[in-house]
């Protein structure tokens, strides 16, 4: 019950960051012009304040109905340091469940995982592909399983991931984007590793920023 409630908490705080991005406008005066809006610099060429570069957001990943049943949210805060470089941090939080019969004919399995991530994304050729972004992050992850009626097992790891990221903007602080990264860490025989990353180096990942 207490994992349910931290997620139906961290869903509505992705889903009020998603509206106030949603509602940051381009400035009209620049678009007007044929350019594109400045994501730093207000139409006159000031810099935008501190404020006015932040942009919210978040996903789900981790989804998925029946047995098992999984569902996950990461809430995003980034920051546009300059034209074309952008920094930020996020929060992830998946729970999973396997009912009983999936691994065992009497028991079920509840994984939680709690990750916290930074990353760095630098628009590298916006002259022949704009919005196409390097990608890199260091990610730690927590993370939690328990049978039923036994000791949870647990354990971290810990990983830098590198990649692209493709970004559709919809206003000037706020995208959809699409990440593509390799786990430079990634270890096959490391059970926590596996689990993770669901047996696989690469991450794909869909957000809104």
């Amino acid at each position: 019950m207490n994992h349910i409630r931290k997620l139906l908490f961290i869903t509505a705080l992705l889903s009020s960051s998603l509206a106030f991005g949603q509602l940051t406008e381009d400035p009209d005066e620049r678009r007007d012009q044929g350019r594109d809006p400045l994501k730093t610099q207000t139409p006159e060429g000031r810099p935008l304040p501190f404020g006015q570069r932040l942009r919210f957001g978040g996903g789900i990943n981790g989804f998925q109905f029946g047995n098992p049943f999984s569902l996950g949210v990461a809430p995003v805060v980034a920051y546009q340091a300059t034209e074309r470089m952008i920094v930020g941090v996020s929060l992830s939080y998946t729970y999973t469940r396997y009912k009983a019969g999936y691994f065992s004919p009497t028991q079920g399995i509840t994984i939680n995982q709690y990750g916290v991530r930074g990353f760095v994304m630098y628009e590298f050729i916006p002259s022949i592909l704009p919005n196409l972004y390097l990608h890199g992050e260091l990610q730690n992850t927590t993370y939690q399983q328990k049978v039923d009626q036994t000791t949870p097992i647990t354990g971290s790891v810990t990983a830098p991931l590198v990649g692209v990221t493709y970004s559709q903007p919809i206003s000037r602080r706020f995208g959809v984007n699409l990440t593509a990264l390799y786990n430079l860490n990634y270890k096959p025989s490391d059970p926590i590793s596996y689990q993770v990353y669901g047996g696989t180096p690469f991450v794909l990942r869909l957000s809104f920023f």
